[in-house]
């Protein structure tokens, strides 16, 4: 049971129960056993020993059942005929409690017994419901007078969310008269009423704040729960509009107060204040060591007395503040600031506070703004290359089931932080999935950084990844450079074509997925960095790790979330919407004005097996674009490999066109074959693979 009716109940408790004194000895004979049965008209007596113990009942049934079959002794004593029940309480329980367990048990009566066992009498439902009643209506009208009589506003509506009470102070915070809006829906005048919510979901809200005018209030909305029975629900609200302002300056205060006690006292920097008449009235502990004094021998004491040296008179007289003094006290060197303390325009003191611990300090210090405005230089430079990302989900084009399902789960996943691995075969839009991911997660305002991971050599990726040092090589820049991972902190880093790392570079991801840090090539401290990681890849995972091709830990690290792209050949119903969408996208980019793809020639893509997925099908719609002299593409117009229904410029086909043709469908079964491995490609097309790669870009081959 919840709510406040709940310890109003309680009261209950302590109300004494009417028992029934009737009961047989268990030496009382037949005879005299049924005559007190007929003349109390009972179906069963209960029976007790002579201790005064419960021994059962006798019931009229057993004893008519032997009248009948002529085995009825009047002499006889009842103790053949008791017959044990459960029906025992203890003298302790509570009215309230006693009528649950007959309802709930079905018992027709009940048997109370103290803590020795003792018999106390019968409970009997009918001769205590009156009783209930009375209570009850007692109670009720306690606990009205009870929360009329209270500071708090309270509301308390029934299970049909009908208000039902409306104390005085509720009238005074809500502003409505009690007559104008008992028995009526609470939501006819609070539209939004929580306290509706709490009797709909059965769950408290405690602690909410809310404000009437200039009164700021605590509410808390709690459902009546009897049993598992939703009985109603009750608001309370209690005024804290004085408590907030006198809590809020108090806190102001206090939090001043650590403020300044931390500003003065900390191990880091020393802090001296003189007055006008240049007398110490603070020293922090930190110039208390490095003076080699105690805070009593200095307070009220001249500056120069404890200090000979000192310019803080001088600063007192000037009224101008120095920065980046050099002060030697003791055999140590300080960078020191001092500055004149003014009070409503006149000079009052001044103060001198060390800027750094130490000299060395210092330098380390000097070092990193030398260095910071070095990787802002960079960072400019950078920042021409590196855009935002440039798709979001609209972009992405696909109604066939498994695309829904893709970008369902693309979208769930944009609202966490967890790692995303993006699988699908080359051109099926893995890098589109990640741009729309990352412009649809609260990293969006950072900066999204693409990595190909096969592009680059080992020893050149790392050092992109991770940046390096000045001097970590020959060549290196000065200054050194930060990595991609330093470039995407607070945003996302799109690692496409995971599955061609090294088993090395493999080993060093891992370890800036583990501990969010990296470390520069020729560098010493770590670096934290917030970075979000997609990983893409058109290979087998899962495979590799079995060939230890890939590293198992790194595969569980990246593989917390993954979205599976469907080739093109197994969503043809998309071809026609892909295609629309593609048609708009060429006509921009080349000033044309085709109209769109005929059914027929919708036809004519769909019949194609489509290897290079939408990325092909982009280069076949340009290049039909670029050749049609019509509104609209039709069959004639689409070059499809393997397919006799290809139209050449002019009517005839260049020999330049012919090898490049060939050389394109070589290149698309070749990686097919390979399953985009580039670099068992181009070992078999016998090429090095920095010629493949121009040769894939040149064709506009996602491999």
């Amino acid at each position: 049971m919840n709510g406040f009716i709940s310890s109003g109940l309680s009261l209950l408790d302590s109300q004494e129960l009417i028992l029934s004194s009737l009961y047989l000895d268990e030496e009382t004979v037949l005879a005299d056993a049924l005559q007190i049965i007929l003349k109390e008209e009972r179906t069963h007596l209960p029976v007790v020993s002579k201790e005064k113990r419960f021994l059962g009942v006798l019931g009229t049934a057993d004893i008519m059942e032997s009248l009948t079959q002529g085995k009825f002794d009047p002499r006889a004593p009842i103790s053949s005929y008791i017959r044990p029940v459960e029906w025992l309480l203890p003298e302790e329980n509570s009215l309230l409690f006693n009528f649950n367990v007959l309802i709930t048990e079905g018992w027709p009566t009940a048997f109370v017994v103290d803590s020795k066992g003792e018999y106390q009498g019968e409970f009997k439902f009918h001769d205590n419901l009156f009783l209930l009643y009375q209570l009850l209506n007692d109670l009720d009208f306690y606990i009205s007078q009870t929360i009329e009589a209270v500071h708090n506003a309270v509301v308390a509506i029934d299970a049909q969310g009908r208000i039902v009470f409306f104390n005085p102070s509720a009238e005074k915070l809500l502003g409505f008269h009690a007559e104008e809006v008992l028995g009526k829906p609470i939501k006819n005048f609070f539209p939004d009423s929580l306290t509706f919510k709490a009797l709909a979901t059965g769950e408290e809200l405690r602690g909410i704040p809310m404000s009437y005018g200039e009164l700021n209030t605590k509410a808390d909305f709690l459902p009546i729960i009897l049993g598992h029975k939703v009985l109603g629900a009750v608001a309370v609200f209690k005024d804290i509009t004085e408590l907030e302002e006198v809590s809020h300056r108090l806190n102001s205060n206090e939090k001043l107060m650590a403020t300044l006690e931390a500003v003065v006292e900390n191990s880091y920097e020393g802090m001296v204040v003189i007055d006008d008449q240049e007398n110490i009235v603070l020293m922090n502990q930190f110039f208390l060591d490095v003076i080699g004094v105690k805070v009593q021998d200095v307070i009220g004491k001249k500056i120069n007395d404890i200090s000979p040296n000192s310019s803080l008179p001088q600063t007192l007289k000037s009224g101008k503040a120095q920065f980046g003094e050099t002060w030697h006290l003791k055999g140590r060197d300080f960078i020191i600031m001092r500055v004149p303390i003014e009070r409503e325009g006149k000079v009052v003191g001044a103060l001198a506070k060390t800027l750094f611990k130490n000299m060395e300090i210092a330098k380390m210090f000097a070092k990193k703004v030398m260095r910071l405005e070095e990787n802002l230089a960079y960072y400019k430079e950078e920042l021409g290359k590196f855009h935002s990302s440039q798709f979001v989900f609209d972009d992405i084009i696909g109604e066939s089931p498994r695309m829904k399902k893709a970008k369902s789960l693309a979208h769930r996943a944009s609202q966490t932080t967890s790692t995303i691995l993006i699988l699908g075969e080359s051109g099926t839009g893995k890098e589109v999935f990640s741009h729309a991911i990352h412009k649809s997660s609260i990293r969006s305002n950072g900066p999204y950084i693409k990595v190909n991971c096969a592009a680059l050599p080992e020893d050149l990726l790392e050092s992109e990844l991770f940046g390096y040092e000045e001097g970590a090589f020959t060549g290196a820049r000065k200054g050194g450079k930060p990595g991609k991972f330093e470039l995407a902190d607070k945003g996302t880093i799109f690692l496409d074509e995971i599955g061609d790392m090294s088993m090395g570079m493999q080993a060093k991801l891992l370890r800036v997925l583990q501990e969010r840090e990296l470390e520069r090539l020729g560098g010493t401290e770590p670096i934290k960095v917030d970075v979000r990681i997609i990983a893409a890849t058109n290979r087998d995972l899962h495979k590799m790790v079995m060939e230890h091709k890939f590293r198992l830990d790194l595969y569980y690290r990246l593989n917390v979330l993954t979205i599976d792209l469907p080739p093109l050949r197994e969503r043809k119903e998309d071809i026609g919407f892909i295609a629309r969408g593609l048609i708009e996208k060429i006509n921009k980019r080349l000033g044309t004005d085709i109209q769109g793809v005929r059914p027929e020639s919708i036809t004519h893509l769909c019949a194609y097996d489509w290897p290079g997925n939408i990325r092909e099908l982009e280069n076949i719609l340009e290049r039909a674009i670029v050749i049609c002299d019509e509104a609209w593409i039709l069959p004639k117009h689409l070059a499809l490999p393997g397919v006799m229904e290809t139209i050449t410029l002019g009517g005839e086909q260049t020999l330049e066109y012919a090898l490049q043709a060939a050389e394109r469908e070589i290149l698309d079964k070749t990686l097919r074959r390979v399953q985009g491995n580039k670099v068992q490609a181009a070992r078999i097309l016998g090429i090095h693979r920095s010629v493949l790669y121009k040769k894939l870009a040149k064709y506009n081959i996602q491999g």
